[in-house]
């Protein structure tokens, strides 16, 4: 499943996935958008970011629906 990411959005999210002391979920989620808007499938998303393929699925569907907003809400 591949999303679109503008380059705005992009540096944004390369820099939440870097920083630190960003909250883990935080930096999964980002780290599973950039992968997918470069076209790597689910199942190994999945596998770099520890969570199943539902979870990430479900990560991208709601980038679709809120882009960056999705990355801040939930657990995080």
């Amino acid at each position: 499943m591949q999303v679109e990411v503008t380059p705005e959005e992009t540096a944004v999210l390369i820099r939440w996935k870097k920083r630190p002391d960003n909250h883990v979920l935080v930096q999964m989620k980002a780290e599973a958008i950039l992968y997918a808007s470069r076209g790597v499938d689910v199942g190994i998303i999945a596998e770099m970011v520890e969570r199943t393929e539902r979870t990430v699925q479900e990560w991208l569907a709601d980038w679709q629906a809120t882009r960056m907003c999705s990355v801040l809400t939930g657990h995080a």
